[in-house]
């Protein structure tokens, strides 16, 4: 064998040593080279569909004529409180494709608003949802009394009041009456349950439990903090305090008829005929026959608050201020007091220091709505304010119920002036029979003691027909 021969044979035996060592490590193949294997390929990750963007969109509109707090409400459960005309967005956009719907969820106090626009498919955003608010209109009903006088217990209609007069509302929502002409005082729940809390026919100051005690000519009734009620007797010159429990006692006032400050055992009373009561339970009363403005605090200390101790009328501090037969007081949020001066043909305000200022009213009997001193009334009775200011008056000489802004902007909510009636219905197809008592429920509802006509009416804002 020549050296060449060897060689080739040597380094036949060098590729064959490497095809060996390349097909144990998985290489090898048959292509033309015969000893490169091609790269296996990897496996493919499976990717997840990718997620589909979801375009949101804002939800708006424009509201006008607001005077109060309205709240909207959006089909994506986005509750929307406004103040304020102007433009408004909920803070919850909705998604493309979509529907939407707008409402209102609560009504201002004696306001009534509409949507329009305000439903359909989001392709963009909304801005056009258009709320519209405007004064409501008074729907007057008998929540009870038929309007015979006389002292029937019941439910509705089936019950009967003898001139009822004062009106406050209890803390569950139900009410309390003072039923002059038979010197009793009446519960009334919501649905017209009538039932005599204490009192009886007789013309008497006499303390005791319910029905076994009396008073001399009930007139005013007022409700403290902690659920007791005060009454004023008109011709008993006392102030008498009932328990929740309807235990009646003497509070403060001899009895003499005369307007004499001090503490409850020697202070006393002319006539009695209205009260309020403050967040404090300071007791605040108007006397009819001396036309004063008195202070009671909790203790039982009587001061004058202002007026002369005579009739007239004249704006100023304390003593230099003057009314004519006050026949109705409330308070407002600010301890400010507000006077019917009923034979003034005014409301009258009193401010926590006795300043005496006039609020509205020109001061001639009439029945004009208008701003302020613009305005008539003819004898005024009682007034109560609602949870926004405005002022409620049972205006008694024209058989109205009237109603005055925080601004002093008078209007007739019910009732025809000069006409009375018991008849129900909307403005000034209602009718009412001099009313006397007047309070305004958390809902915005106001009861009226009809006072002639032995009713209680319940007046709740509605829409136009």
């Amino acid at each position: 064998m020549t050296l060449s021969q060897l060689s080739f044979y040597g380094r036949c035996g060098a590729v064959a040593g490497a095809i060996a060592l390349l097909a144990s490590c998985g290489g090898g193949g048959s292509n033309a080279a015969g000893f490169v294997a091609p790269a296996s390929t990897p496996a493919q990750t499976e990717l997840a569909p990718a997620t589909p963007v979801v375009k949101k969109h804002a939800v708006g509109g424009t509201v006008t004529g607001l005077v109060g707090s309205l709240a909207l409400q959006s089909s994506a459960g986005d509750d929307l409180q406004l103040t304020a005309d102007g433009k408004f967005t909920f803070s919850t956009a909705i998604a493309e494709g979509s529907t939407y719907e707008v409402s209102v969820r609560t009504q201002p106090f004696w306001q009534f608003c509409t949507v329009t626009q305000g439903s359909g498919t989001v392709t963009a955003d909304v801005g056009d949802v258009a709320v519209t608010c405007s004064a409501a209109l008074a729907q007057v009903s008998t929540l009870a009394g038929s309007g015979n006088f006389g002292a029937l217990d019941g439910n509705g209609t089936a019950a009967t009041f003898a001139d009822p007069y004062g009106i406050v509302i209890d803390k569950n929502g139900g009410l309390i009456v003072s039923d002059v002409g038979g010197n009793r005082v009446r519960k009334i729940t919501a649905n017209g349950d009538v039932t005599t809390f204490a009192g009886n026919n007789t013309t008497a100051t006499v303390d005791g439990h319910g029905t076994a005690a009396s008073f001399n000519n009930l007139s005013a009734i007022a409700l403290a903090p902690a659920g007791d009620i005060y009454a004023a007797e008109f011709s008993g010159n006392r102030i008498r305090k009932i328990s929740p429990a309807a235990d009646v006692t003497s509070f403060v006032g001899t009895g003499a008829g005369t307007s004499v400050d001090g503490n409850a055992t020697n202070a006393t009373f002319t006539g009695p005929i209205a009260m309020t009561v403050d967040s404090a339970g300071n007791i605040y009363l108007a006397e009819l026959n001396t036309s004063l403005i008195r202070k009671i605090t909790p203790a039982g200390d009587v001061i004058t608050l202002a007026g002369s101790g005579g009739f007239g009328f004249a704006d100023g501090t304390g003593g230099a201020a003057s009314f004519y037969r006050p026949y109705g007081i409330a308070i407002d949020a600010a301890g400010n007091l507000f006077v019917a001066d009923s034979e003034n043909n005014r409301i009258r305000k009193v401010t926590p220091g006795g300043v005496v200022t006039t609020f509205a009213g020109s001061g001639a009997p009439g029945s004009a709505d208008g701003v302020a001193a613009s305005a008539s009334f003819q004898r005024p009775g009682g007034v109560a304010f609602d949870a926004t200011g405005n002022l409620y008056v049972a205006d008694t000489g024209n058989s109205l119920l009237r109603k005055i802004t925080p601004a002093g902007v008078v209007s007739t909510l019910a009732g025809q002036a000069g006409v009375t009636g018991g008849q129900n219905g909307i403005g000034s197809a209602a009718r009412f029979s001099q009313p006397s008592g007047v309070a305004v429920g958390a809902d915005g509802t106001v009861y009226v003691a009809d006072t002639l006509g032995n009713r209680i009416r319940k007046v709740t804002p509605v829409g136009a027909p």
